[in-house]
C-alpha cells in the first residue's frame, strides 16, 4: 500500500466500496501497492479504471488541421497516480492555499482534495475522448495548473480588489504569527479588530510613503475610510452600520474558502479538463476568460517568469500587456 508524508495509506479516489477513498483507514499493512477492484464494478465507474478506455486508440485531429497522435503513450498507473498527488498537494497547490487559511492542516487536506477532483476529472475527459490518454505526463499538467484564493476573491460576488486582497493577506500573516505566541488560540474580535487597524494603518502608511497607490474601498474596523484624502472618513453596511472591514474580509474569504472547497472556483479545473490534451500538443496555454488570463500573467510576473514568452503563447496583444504591466508597477 502506497503512504504519504503524513503515514496515512492512499488509495485511489472513485473506486467501489472496499476499495474507493482518497485515505484508506482499514487497509492492511500486508498489501505491496494499490490496485483495481476484484468484482466489477457498476460500469460508468468501473469504465474511468481500464488502460484500454483511457489510453488514445485514434488519432486526434486539431481545429488548425493539425494530427496529433497519443497512442504511443503510457496510462498512468494507480500507484504513480498517488505518488502524484500527494507530490502536489504538498507542493504548488499548497503554496497557493496556504495563505489564506488559520493553518497547514485545512489548507493541506483542501490541496489533496483539489488534486484528486483535478484528476478524476480528467480521467472522466480521457474516457469520453479516444483520442486522448491518461498519461503521466497530462496528469502532470492538470496537477500544475495554480490554485489561487486571489483569483476567486477578485470576481463575483466578492469583487474584492487587489489592494485589500493584499492587506488581507497580510492581516492574516499576523494572525498567525499571534496565534504561535498564544498556544494556538485565535485572538477574540476586539483582539482581531486591533491587528486589522495596525496592519491597515501600516499599509497605508508605506504607501503614502513611497508615493504609490493604494486603491481604495479599504475600511479600518470601526467603519472609517483608510484613505486620508476621502472626504467622506466613514462607510456603512446594509443595515446602516459602519462596515466593520475586518468582519467584512473574514466574511468573504470564509466564503471564498467554501466556494473552493466545493469544487466550483478551482482555477484551472475546466481547461485541464477540455483542452489539456492540445494544449500539451501545441505548446500553446489555452485560452480562458480575460479575468483570468490576467491572472496567469500575474501569477508569472510575480515568480520572475517569462511573462514575453507567456504572452505569446496567450495571445496576447503587446497593448494589454502594457496596461497589466503598468498596473502591476504602480501596485507594487
Amino acid at each position: 500500500m502506497v503512504m504519504d508524508r503524513n503515514n496515512r495509506s492512499h488509495r485511489a479516489k472513485g473506486l467501489p466500496q472496499g476499495v474507493a477513498g482518497t485515505y484508506d483507514a482499514t487497509a492492511s499493512a500486508g498489501g505491496d501497492d494499490v490496485r483495481p477492484p476484484d468484482a466489477a464494478p457498476a460500469p460508468d465507474t468501473g469504465r474511468l479504471w481500464l488502460d484500454d478506455v483511457l489510453g488514445a486508440t485514434v488519432p486526434r485531429t486539431n481545429p488548425d488541421g493539425t494530427v496529433v497522435d497519443y497512442r504511443d503513450e503510457p496510462v498512468l498507473q494507480p500507484a504513480e497516480e498517488i505518488r502524484m498527488v500527494d507530490r502536489a498537494a504538498h507542493g504548488r497547490l499548497l503554496r497557493g492555499l496556504k495563505p489564506w487559511f488559520p493553518n497547514e492542516a485545512e489548507a493541506g487536506e483542501l490541496a489533496y482534495q483539489i488534486a484528486t477532483d483535478r484528476l478524476m476529472a480528467l480521467r472522466r475527459s480521457c474516457a469520453a475522448d479516444p483520442s486522448k490518454c491518461y498519461s503521466p505526463r497530462l496528469a502532470q499538467y492538470a496537477l500544475g495548473q495554480p490554485v489561487r484564493m486571489e483569483a476567486i476573491l477578485s470576481k463575483p460576488p466578492y469583487n474584492l480588489s487587489a489592494h485589500r486582497m493584499r492587506v488581507g493577506r497580510r492581516y492574516l500573516d499576523r494572525l498567525r504569527e499571534y496565534r504561535a505566541a498564544h498556544g494556538g488560540h485565535l485572538p477574540s474580535e476586539s483582539e482581531r479588530n486591533r491587528i486589522w487597524d495596525e496592519n491597515m494603518a501600516d499599509f497605508v502608511n508605506d504607501k503614502i510613503a513611497r508615493h504609490v497607490s493604494y486603491g481604495g474601498g479599504m475600511t479600518y474596523s470601526d467603519g472609517q475610510n483608510a484613505n486620508p484624502n476621502v472626504s467622506r472618513r466613514m462607510r456603512y453596511d446594509g443595515d446602516g452600520n459602519p462596515l466593520n472591514g475586518r468582519a467584512d474580509f473574514e466574511r468573504m474569504l470564509k466564503a471564498g474558502r467554501r466556494e473552493l472547497a466545493a469544487g466550483r472556483a478551482d482555477f484551472g479545473l475546466a481547461i485541464q479538463s477540455r483542452d489539456a490534451s492540445d494544449a500539451f500538443a501545441t505548446g500553446a496555454v489555452p485560452r480562458t476568460e480575460d479575468a483570468d488570463l490576467h491572472e496567469t500573467w500575474l501569477l508569472a510576473r510575480r515568480e520572475g517568469l517569462d511573462t514575453g514568452l507567456l504572452a505569446e503563447r496567450l495571445g496576447l496583444d503587446a497593448g494589454t500587456v502594457a496596461g497589466w504591466e503598468s498596473e502591476y508597477m504602480a501596485a507594487a
